[in-house]
């Protein structure tokens, strides 16, 4: 029985984006159940801006696995699947980042668990709030819902639905 609660985020802006970003949660799969998808969202970069649109997504993952432990097989997906590591918030094949795991506050040079720009993100946000508007940011204590609401930027343009992931 897996037991942790996890929201990891995904997001593609190279090749076919969906199919990457299915490549991922199925390999996702193997370290846990996932059990509920956000939509998917078309975005502008955030960070560098000469690059295409992203897809972004968040899935609902129940683990066993401790967060560096996760960490490490998410960054082994990435590599299997060839994410393009040279420009910071450049162009990727995929991207995964844990944004929340259940209620834990986790600081150190590696690992930041809230995703510590998870916040001012809408691209992370609206499929969070997809799965759950209702849960609670373990370190700013609101809603994911009312986050959105207090967004000073957006970047989504656009929104499919989590029905072409399955």
């Amino acid at each position: 029985m897996y037991q942790t609660k996890v929201f990891i985020a995904l997001g593609s802006n190279i090749g076919d984006k969906i199919f990457n970003i299915k490549q991922s949660i199925n390999e996702i799969k193997k370290y846990g159940n996932v059990v509920k998808y956000g939509d998917i969202y078309i975005s502008k970069p955030c960070g560098f801006k000469n690059q295409q649109n992203f897809f972004n997504t968040a899935i609902l993952f129940f683990t066993n696995l401790q967060p560096m432990e996760l960490m490490k097989k998410l960054s082994l997906i990435e590599t299997k699947l060839k994410k393009n590591k040279k420009i910071e918030n450049g162009p990727r094949k995929i991207d995964m980042d844990i944004i929340f795991y259940g209620k834990k506050n986790i600081s150190n040079k590696k690992l930041t668990i809230p995703h510590p720009r998870a916040h001012l993100r809408d691209f992370v946000l609206r499929p969070i709030s997809d799965i759950d508007s209702n849960f609670i940011h373990p370190t700013k204590k609101i809603s994911i819902r009312n986050l959105i609401t207090e967004l000073d930027e957006n970047f989504i343009f656009r929104k499919l639905s989590s029905r072409n992931l399955r």
